[in-house]
């Protein structure tokens, strides 16, 4: 009898350390009607259509397989970089030699510098900053720069308005009504050189600056792409870890999620 309570009492601890549902986490919201059956994390190795999403406040997302056809159909907002378009007249966003600089409409300029090389000369990455201008997000009211640091990508975001600025992971994206961004990156195939931020980061956007509702990092795949097909639904490329360095990792996957409505 001891011997069951004892393995009784071990698989609720196993169950209590599981990363979709720390002890820690508030009680989960389910905000879609999700079908009645057995959920697991999205965290998982294989998605199904019963699988969800556990943020840390406490959300439960529905997470829905779809075709790489349905996520080539979805319009990309980035597109490429705007950096070569940039000239010392081009307007509110330009440039002045290394300087990136931006206007908004209040509130002074920014102006980001370029540095090259460190101390050392110009073989030494200590200190390095360049900066591009990678896109606008005009229903955001942002201005998106990426930096390319000693070992790491910085992407920010820059008000149009304000000129405040604000670093997200990755690629980040608008929902079409304007109400969300999210940004992504995977650290999948990662050998541990790239420093660079990684995870799923949803914000809300409002008449302020981006207010970050939630940031997940997932262990068995990593977002390496993300584009809207709603107002509530976005669609993430997902990318998981190479059997090996030598070889290559299994093509990508896709899934839809949806997120609550930000009056929830």
């Amino acid at each position: 009898m001891k011997q069951l309570f004892w393995l009784a009492g071990f698989s609720l601890s196993v169950a209590a350390c599981r990363p979709d549902a720390p002890a820690s986490a508030p009680v989960a919201r389910n905000h879609d009607n999700l079908p009645a059956g057995p959920f697991r994390s999205a965290d998982a190795d294989q998605a199904t259509a019963q699988d969800t999403l556990h943020t840390a406040d406490g959300s439960v997302l529905h997470v829905t397989p779809v075709t790489a056809d349905y996520f080539a159909r979805l319009p990309d907002p980035l597109g490429r970089y705007l950096d070569s378009t940039l000239t010392a007249e081009s307007g509110r966003v330009r440039r002045e030699n290394d300087d990136l600089i931006f206007r908004p409409e209040q509130g002074p300029e920014v102006r980001l510098h370029t540095v090259l090389s460190g101390p050392g000369g110009p073989d030494d990455p200590t200190g390095r900053a360049v900066h591009s201008y990678w896109a606008e997000l005009p229903t955001a009211h942002q201005w998106v720069v990426a930096t390319q640091e000693e070992n790491r990508q910085v992407t920010t975001l820059i008000d149009q308005r304000t000129g405040q600025r604000t670093e997200v992971v990755g690629e980040p994206t608008v929902s079409p009504d304007g109400r969300y961004l999210i940004g992504v990156k995977s650290d999948q195939t990662n050998d541990g050189s790239d420093e660079s931020a990684t995870g799923i980061q949803l914000f809300q956007l409002g008449d302020g600056p981006p207010r970050l509702l939630w940031t997940r990092q997932t262990l068995h795949w990593g977002a390496t792409r993300a584009r809207w097909s709603g107002p509530r639904t976005v669609v993430l490329e997902q990318e998981r870890t190479p059997p090996s360095q030598e070889e290559e990792g299994p093509p990508p996957t896709y899934v839809e999620v949806t997120v609550p409505d930000p009056k929830d």
